[in-house]
């Protein structure tokens, strides 16, 4: 059976997410691996690659997440600019329905 969108996108969160970590120095845990190299095992580490993005100094991300040179980080930028619209809208509802 094909996998399904989400499936894809908790497949493509992995690859970003380690990414961010080889870019520096950082182990990849082996549940992000196991993600990566079978479509059956996917985790949702969204929030994983959140918070290391947000931890990353300014020169830091400016070499990952906005390096035009690399698929992975034009890939990794646009994740990141679609997750703080996501946050943004998620607080927007929360607010909103008080």
């Amino acid at each position: 059976m094909n996998p399904s969108n989400k499936e894809m996108q908790l497949h493509k969160n992995c690859q970003l997410y380690a990414y961010v970590l080889t870019s520096q120095g950082k182990e990849v845990p082996q549940e992000i691996q196991d993600c990566i190299d079978d479509y059956e095992y996917v985790i949702n580490c969204s929030e994983d690659l959140y918070k290391e993005i947000k931890g990353l100094d300014t020169d830091t991300f400016e070499i990952i997440v906005n390096n035009k040179e690399l698929l992975e980080s034009r890939e990794l930028s646009y994740w990141w600019e679609m997750y703080k619209e996501y946050n943004r809208i998620q607080r927007e509802l929360s607010s909103g329905a008080r």
